[in-house]
C-alpha cells in the first residue's frame, strides 16, 4: 500500500523536529556548566577596562590641554634610558586616552611580541607612569578563564566548542519551540498548572527576548577562538609576502634593534604617506612574530567608530625608512577584529555595556532553567516508570 505525499511529509517533518529536539536537549546539556562560568565571566569582562582603572591597574595621566603629544621616538627613548636592559618592542597609541602612551618593553632576546610588558608613560610630558601585569590582576585571570580556561591553544579552542554547541542549541530550540510558541500569547505565563510549565514558558519567552544577542555573542565566540588560527595562517603567508617586497643586499649591514636608525616616527610618517585616511595605533618592532628582521609593522586604524577596528597593515623597512607595503588585513582577520568589541558589548559606550549584561543575566537564568527543566522532566520519568512497574 502506497504512502500518501502528506503522510510522507508530515514523517519526515516529525524526524525533523524530532533531531532538532535531541540537539537542543544534549547541546544544551554538554555546553550547560561551561556556559555558565562564560556568562558570569563575560559579564564582568564587560567592564573590564573600568575595573581596572577603579583598581589602579591602568594608570592615570593628566591631559595637557591644546599641548601637542611629544613625539613617539621621545617616549621610547625615555623608556630606554629608564629600563636600558630591555628593548622597545610595540607602541600601542591609545585612541581613548591619547593622554598615555603604551611601551611595550622585551628582553634583548625577545622575539614575540607577548614577551613585551607594557609600561605607560604621559604622552606629553614623557614622564612614567608605572607598568601592570595585566594577567595577574583580577580581570586578567577572569579572561585568561573566559578566552582558553587556562589551557593555552588548545583551551581557546574548547572555548569554541563549547560556542559552537550553544549556538546548535539556539537554532535547534527555534525550531523545537516555534510550533508552541505560534499558539500562545508571546510572554504568557500558564499559572496554575504546576511549577514545570512556568518554567518552561519562562524559558522560551526569555530565550525569545536575548536570542539575538546570543546568537551574535556565541558566533562571535566561535569567531575569536579561531583567532590564533587566523593569525598563524596570515604570518605565513600575507605578512612574508609583504616583507618580501623590499629586497635587501646580501652585503647590508645586519641591524641593531636597540638603536636602528629610522625612528617609529619616520616609520608612522612613511606609513600616513601610503594611508592618509588612516592614524597609528600599534607599531610593532623588527625582529618579531608580528613583523619581520628588518621591518617595523604599523597597524592603521580608520578614524571614524565604525571603521577604527577595521586595520590597514603597513611594513616600513627600519634601515631605510622605505615603505614595503600597505594594504587591508584580510577579511577573515577583520571579521575577527570586529568580533571581538561585539561579543564584549563595547562599540555603543555605557548603555549597551548595561545591555549586554542584563541580556547575560538572562541567559544565565535560562541555561541554568534549562537543565533544571531536563532535570524535573527525568525525574517525573524515573517516578512513572517506577510506579508502573511496582506490583
Amino acid at each position: 500500500m502506497s504512502t500518501s505525499p502528506a503522510t510522507s511529509a508530515a514523517r519526515s517533518k516529525g524526524r525533523f523536529f524530532r533531531a532538532n529536539l535531541w540537539l537542543h536537549r544534549w547541546a544544551s546539556l554538554v555546553a550547560t556548566p561551561f556556559f555558565l562560568v562564560l556568562c558570569i565571566t563575560g559579564a564582568i569582562l564587560i567592564f573590564h577596562g573600568e575595573i581596572d582603572e577603579a583598581l589602579g591597574y591602568v594608570p592615570a595621566a593628566e591631559r595637557a590641554g591644546e599641548a601637542a603629544p611629544k613625539p613617539l621616538a621621545d617616549i621610547v627613548a625615555s623608556a630606554q634610558k629608564q629600563l636600558p636592559e630591555l628593548r622597545p618592542i610595540s607602541v600601542f597609541v591609545d585612541i581613548e586616552h591619547p593622554e598615555r602612551t603604551v611601551v611595550g618593553m622585551a628582553p634583548l632576546t625577545a622575539t614575540k611580541l607577548e614577551e613585551g610588558k607594557p609600561y605607560f608613560y604621559n604622552s606629553y610630558s614623557g614622564e612614567p607612569l608605572g607598568t601592570t601585569d595585566f594577567e595577574k590582576t583580577p580581570t586578567g585571570f577572569i579572561l585568561e578563564l573566559h578566552a582558553n580556561w587556562f589551557a593555552g591553544f588548545f583551551g581557546q579552542l574548547f572555548g569554541g566548542l563549547i560556542a559552537l554547541l550553544v549556538l546548535i542549541s539556539l537554532i535547534s530550540g527555534v525550531v523545537v519551540y516555534a510550533p508552541y510558541v505560534r499558539k500562545l500569547l508571546f510572554g504568557m505565563l500558564r499559572r496554575g498548572r504546576g511549577t514545570r510549565l512556568v518554567q518552561l514558558d519562562l524559558h522560551n519567552f526569555i530565550g525569545a527576548v536575548v536570542l539575538g544577542w546570543a546568537l551574535v555573542v556565541t558566533i562571535t565566540g566561535v569567531a575569536l577562538a579561531l583567532g590564533g588560527v587566523a593569525l598563524a595562517i596570515w604570518q605565513s603567508t600575507e605578512l612574508k609576502e609583504m616583507a618580501a617586497k623590499t629586497p635587501v643586499a646580501a652585503d647590508a649591514v645586519p641591524l641593531v634593534l636597540t638603536a636602528l636608525p629610522v625612528t617609529i616616527d619616520q616609520a608612522v610618517t612613511a606609513a600616513q604617506a601610503a594611508l592618509p585616511d588612516k592614524r597609528p595605533y600599534f607599531l610593532i618592532w623588527p625582529g618579531t612574530d608580528f613583523s619581520s628582521p628588518r621591518h617595523y609593522m604599523i597597524l592603521m586604524s580608520g578614524t571614524e567608530p565604525y571603521d577604527e577596528r577595521l586595520f590597514d597593515v603597513a611594513l616600513v623597512d627600519a634601515g631605510s625608512g622605505q615603505l614595503a607595503d600597505a594594504r587591508p588585513l584580510p577579511l577573515y582577520l577583520k571579521a575577527i577584529l570586529i568580533s571581538e568589541p561585539l561579543h564584549f558589548g563595547d562599540y555603543g559606550g555605557l548603555p549597551l555595556k548595561l545591555l549586554w549584561v542584563a541580556s547575560s543575566l538572562l541567559t544565565l537564568f535560562i541555561t541554568g532553567n534549562g537543565a533544571w527543566l531536563w532535570w524535573a522532566r527525568r525525574r517525573r520519568a524515573v517516578a512513572r516508570t517506577a510506579t508502573a512497574v511496582t506490583p
